[in-house]
């Protein structure tokens, strides 16, 4: 069991403590549907205070009994989550750093004895004071840069990413990345199945939401590659069969020749590699989320039998369909999704149907 300690310091943020909660609940979740019986969760957490015992918050507000029960237990792996501090000055906020000295000095502790540390937003000026971030690149809002380079002038900020990973630490620019922070933490520790799959509930995925968006039927452009935008566009909106490069340099008015030498300068692969990638990411999202049957899908994928869309899965996913739909579903399995249509007419713990009223 893997147990997330949140801490919420003297000026933290609890938003960002129960987005963090969100995810595990999440992960719990999804780990009793993908099993499809009563299996212990993998994951547990506790609220904590800025001296490192239980917070004085309603208990009810953020665990349940059965949460809590597990919490208790010894884990396997322990982590840090430290949310953002409020801020409207920065000497506001090195004053809140300084009243969560405690603090702090346990996260250095921690991190010392192999503990994953995540700190977010202005949390991180926590893992600077407690010596963390030395010559570790840190992603920062531009609105704390200045101020953060005065106090840890040996800490790089890194503005272009927003994420940034250390030895057994994940660093957040900003509040609204706890989500992400903790999926990569979980990724850290092991979890990185059930984290894959959790991504696409709570992160925003620009390529998959436009892999289900209707292509316009042309594609208008000026640019010397405007032929490569009319290829792929075509190669979107007709993945679902059978495909030729010839058909393919047609849509582009372009030569087949001068379309392979289109993809391999600006998307250095062909044409037909680029289609069977293409396919390979719908196949995984109907996998991750639907129960259609290797042949609806390879079908639908353009393939003409399933024998080659399954080699053809392997050898770009690096598993087969089976493989993956087992290590990433999002679904309870068919057979227990079944029985659970019979919950409301089953008695509790009597296998039988209740009596009618």
């Amino acid at each position: 069991m893997i147990r997330f300690d949140l801490y919420l310091p003297h000026g933290g943020l609890p938003g960002s403590v129960f987005g963090a909660i969100d995810i595990l609940r999440e992960v719990n979740s999804l780990a009793r549907a993908r099993a499809g019986r009563r299996i212990d969760a993998p994951v547990a957490w506790r609220l904590l205070g800025p001296d490192g015992g239980p917070h004085a918050m309603r208990r009810l507000a953020f665990q349940s009994d059965e949460e809590a029960k597990r919490s208790r237990r010894a884990p396997a792996t322990a982590l840090a989550v430290v949310p953002p501090l409020m801020m409207v000055t920065i000497p506001g906020l090195r004053r809140l750093v300084a009243q969560n000295a405690a603090l702090c000095a346990q996260l250095a502790s921690r991190h010392a004895a192999g503990d994953w540390i995540g700190a977010c937003g202005t949390g991180l000026w926590l893992a600077g004071r407690a010596g963390l971030l030395a010559h570790q690149p840190v992603p920062l809002s531009w609105l704390y840069q200045s101020g953060f380079a005065h106090d840890f002038p040996d800490t790089p900020i890194h503005s272009e990413t927003p994420l940034t990973l250390g030895p057994h630490m994940v660093l957040a620019a900003t509040p609204d990345l706890m989500h992400a922070m903790v999926l990569k933490l979980l990724d850290g520790v092991g979890l990185s199945d059930l984290a894959a799959a959790c991504r696409d509930k709570f992160l925003a995925n620009p390529e998959r939401q436009h892999l289900v968006l209707d292509i316009p039927e042309q594609v208008v452009g000026t640019s010397r590659d405007a032929p490569l935008h009319r290829a792929i566009a075509f190669i979107e909106a007709n993945a679902g069969r059978p495909l030729t490069v010839a058909e393919m340099a047609s849509a582009a008015a372009v030569s087949e020749r001068t379309l392979v030498r289109l993809f391999a300068r600006h998307i250095e692969r062909s044409p037909i590699q680029f289609l069977h990638e293409l396919r390979v990411k719908r196949a995984r999202m109907w996998l991750e989320a639907t129960w259609r049957s290797m042949h609806e899908i390879a079908d639908a994928s353009g393939y003409a039998d399933v024998s080659t869309f399954r080699r053809t899965f392997k050898r770009i996913a690096g598993m087969s369909p089976s493989e993956y739909r087992e290590r990433y579903t999002v679904r309870t399995p068919r057979a227990v999704w079944q029985l659970q249509a019979f919950d409301d007419v089953l008695a509790p713990g009597k296998g039988k149907p209740a009596a009618r009223p």
